[in-house]
């Protein structure tokens, strides 16, 4: 495993910037590529997927509490999806927050995404229904959200049995994206990206004239693919990591993550040296590769450590901390939390032994 490189290094590349005149407080990435002309996307944003929870224990109404205490808290990215059921109750904060006058539309960032890799008109009628649960016009970036073919998809090119189906489907796939960020405002998005794209998925659209902006994967000590990182970096795609914390919350009911990164000494023991929380010094070792995150919590206090993480601009991780972070060994015998999800491939935790 590469040695990771601290901050300095890379802020240029990264388009990393501070806000100054913006209504998004704090740190930021430009986005470039599928992405308006300038366009800047909040460093931290608020993951609302339930990573298969349970009804009752998450739901509309608990994702609608959460958003509702972000946008309190100062927090502007919401980041969200057509399969994570629960846009209705997000699209009820956001709704609540405007219409109050607390926030203007264009003060948040939101982020949806497709159900997986659903080919033309499924792409589209997809995005309709997330305007309509969200309640907005449009959304900020629209991410196909997987490299997962959707079973039943009405798109003959993602269809088996087609000639070149996964490259086909993805190019399928991207048409549509394109003309939802032609409509940009007007019923569409702002930006598009992707989500769960390998080197070779990304590569499918290297001849394309209108690359994504985004590639938003599974990033954490336990998991993190430099190789990705770097491709995406070299083609201006911004890598946006997701389940920065390991998913602690995700094991009592799927019972197969039981790798917690929060108890590890090794994370433990840093946070103690900074003051910080073990979450803090994870959100931080991602900002300090550029690499934005959105980490999901339901409690306000977590929130406002989440923040605190990627806006105190004197809270540093040292090059030998970023080292340790970047190069955990033993990794546990355990898969990354993704590999779970209908949005993954269990062919994706290979480099686990």
């Amino acid at each position: 495993m590469r040695v990771l490189v601290v901050f300095v290094s890379f802020l240029l590349a990264a388009n990393m910037h501070m806000d100054a005149e913006s209504s998004m407080p704090g740190a930021s990435i430009v986005l470039q590529n599928a992405a308006e002309k300038g366009m800047t996307m909040p460093a931290i944003g608020i993951g609302t997927g339930g990573y298969g929870a349970p009804a009752e224990t998450w739901n509309d109404g608990v994702a609608m509490k959460a958003v509702s205490t972000w946008i309190k808290l100062g927090g502007r990215r919401i980041d969200t999806a057509w399969d994570y059921y629960d846009q209705t109750g997000i699209g009820q904060a956001v709704y609540a927050a405007i219409d109050t006058g607390s926030i203007k539309r264009d003060d948040l960032f939101i982020v949806s995404k497709t159900h997986l890799l659903s080919g033309y008109n499924d792409t589209l009628s997809q995005l309709e229904d997330s305007l309509k649960q969200l309640q907005v016009e449009y959304v900020d970036l629209f991410l196909v959200h997987s490299k997962t073919i959707m079973p039943n998809s009405t798109d003959p090119k993602c269809q088996p049995g087609g000639p070149n189906l996964e490259s086909a489907c993805v190019k399928s796939t991207w048409k549509a994206m394109k003309e939802i960020f032609q409509r940009g405002r007007k019923g569409g998005a702002r930006a598009i990206g992707v989500s769960n794209f390998e080197v070779e998925q990304l590569e499918y659209l290297l001849d394309d004239s209108i690359l994504p902006s985004l590639n938003q994967v599974e990033y954490q000590p336990y998991w993190h693919e430099e190789d990705l990182v770097e491709f995406c970096r070299n083609h201006n795609i911004t890598f946006n990591g997701y389940a920065p914390l390991g998913a602690p919350d995700f094991g009592p009911w799927r019972r197969k993550w039981n790798c917690s990164l929060l108890e590890l000494p090794l994370i433990k023991r840093i946070a103690m040296t900074h003051n910080k929380t073990p979450a803090q010094v994870l959100l931080r070792w991602n900002w300090q590769q550029g690499i934005p995150v959105n980490p999901r919590s339901e409690q306000e206090e977590h929130m406002k450590e989440n923040l605190a993480a990627i806006l105190d601009e004197t809270f540093h991780l040292t090059d030998s901390e970023m080292h340790a972070l970047s190069n955990i060994s033993p990794k546990p015998k355990c898969p990354k939390v993704c590999v779970f999800g209908p949005n993954c491939n269990p062919r994706d935790h290979h480099n686990y032994h």
